[in-house]
């Protein structure tokens, strides 16, 4: 294995390297949008809703802190592809909405996506893809359980 020089004991390690992968490249594939990742998500789940977003939905979605939420919406609207809004029952709830230049971004993240995405799978048969799928989203349903506790 050309990122570890022996099979690794437990398969933590080897997560952290392939999402540390996973991030690396989307970034080099990003770079060039000048957005993060964590902004191509954030973008790309506001052009997918069909209801308004607040912040408190958008933290859920991205599993992150409210200050962290902040700083990302922050920079795209610095960016000029989101906008907040007061919300219509709640005035201090604030609504996110893409600006025009925002939605004509998502073509290009879904390729971005499509292309990391492409290379995670090259190689795998449907049916592995399938196996790996459900023992990641055991890992998942695992990792969660600490959340819930």
């Amino acid at each position: 294995m050309a990122c570890f020089h022996e099979m690794p004991e437990h398969f933590g390690a080897l997560m952290g390297y392939c999402h540390h992968q996973v991030h690396k490249l989307m970034g080099k594939l990003l770079r060039q949008y000048d957005v993060s990742p964590m902004q191509c998500r954030t973008l790309t789940y506001l052009h997918r809703q069909t209801e308004p977003v607040n912040q408190k939905t958008l933290e859920r979605f991205l599993m992150v802190k409210p200050s962290t939420v902040n700083g990302i919406v922050d920079r795209l609207e610095e960016k000029g592809l989101v906008v907040r809004r007061a919300g219509a029952q709640d005035g201090r709830c604030r609504i996110l909405t893409l600006t025009e230049q925002g939605m004509r971004f998502y073509d290009d993240f879904t390729a971005v996506i499509g292309e990391v995405d492409r290379r995670l799978e090259q190689g795998f048969t449907a049916e592995e893809r399938k196996l790996l799928t459900g023992f990641l989203l055991r890992v998942a349903q695992n990792l969660q359980q600490e959340d819930e506790a």
